[in-house]
């Protein structure tokens, strides 16, 4: 449960939001198949599903009240190689508030909780778990099957000493492609685990470092998007060859088009991790 404060501007029920993609992806599919829709008719639907699937439904609703977390990942230690304590956990589960938090550590944005597992001791599961009734939508991910796939990724240049930095940029400038190290072999796009920190562009470079004085490391990376126009290298192998409009299957929306990536402390799974957004 989240006891944070919320910013609700622009959330709306979870039903709806879940309600309204499966109408659009059902619409998708239809023109895909040649079948025509109208926007009065489109629109008018959508209106439909908003009255069907109205938070005024839950009548004990309470906003003040803690508000239930989201699934966003379960990560079993046998597909993500790297994942850190393997000699005491094989499963971690990752959640968060889907709603924006003006207090957060990075405001604005969702809220991380971690729970470091193993399999054999989840014996059971709740028939209903609680779900928020309130969403951002763009908080929201769709439910999908995660295929990892092992990538190298290296520092960007600005985690670089300069000398090799400056070396780097020169070899780019040679291949015509400024931004050939940090598009082709540096910072991975897309949802992934652990690898480097992001491209520094919203704020100035800092490390992030726990209370305990240990820096923290990257952990988890949430995405706006698998790949864009000009990824190349990094394209996910399920996605080679396909257009732009299979490039956000998770329909996740990090700030204007952002990644919040989280980090932990390599001293203790029990400190707090924290997060920023590239």
């Amino acid at each position: 449960m989240c006891a944070l404060e919320h910013e609700d501007l622009n959330d709306e029920p979870l039903d709806y939001i879940r309600a309204e993609r499966e109408f659009l992806r059902e619409r998708d599919r239809r023109e895909e198949l040649g079948e025509k829709t109208s926007y009065e008719g489109n629109r008018d639907r959508l209106h439909e599903l908003r009255l069907e699937n109205s938070s005024d439904n839950y009548p004990d609703y309470d906003e003040d009240a803690p508000q239930p977390l989201i699934p966003v990942a379960q990560l079993y230690y046998r597909d993500v190689p790297g994942l850190p304590w393997a000699d005491r956990y094989d499963l971690l589960q990752i959640l968060w508030c889907p709603r924006d938090h003006p207090d957060a550590d990075t405001p604005f944005n969702p809220v991380f909780e971690l729970r470091w597992r193993r399999a054999e001791q989840v014996t059971a599961t709740l028939s209903e778990p609680p779900r928020p009734v309130i969403c951002a939508s763009e908080y929201v991910p769709n439910v999908c099957v995660v295929h990892p796939e092992s990538v190298t990724e290296y520092p960007n240049t600005s985690d670089l000493p300069e000398p090799l930095a400056h070396r780097i940029l020169e070899w780019a400038e040679k291949q015509d492609l400024s931004a050939a190290y940090n598009w082709n072999v540096a910072f991975a796009p897309g949802w992934k685990v652990m690898g480097h920190g992001g491209i520094w562009g919203i704020i100035d470079p800092h490390p992030i470092v726990c209370d305990c004085g240990a820096e923290q490391l990257p952990l988890f990376t949430a995405a706006s998007g698998e790949f864009d126009g000009g990824t190349r290298s990094w394209r996910p192998i399920e996605e080679a060859g396909t257009g732009y409009r299979h490039s956000d299957p998770v329909e996740v929306v990090i700030g204007r088009g952002y990644t919040l990536q989280l980090y932990y402390c390599p001293e203790s799974e029990h400190h707090p991790g924290r997060t920023e957004m590239f």
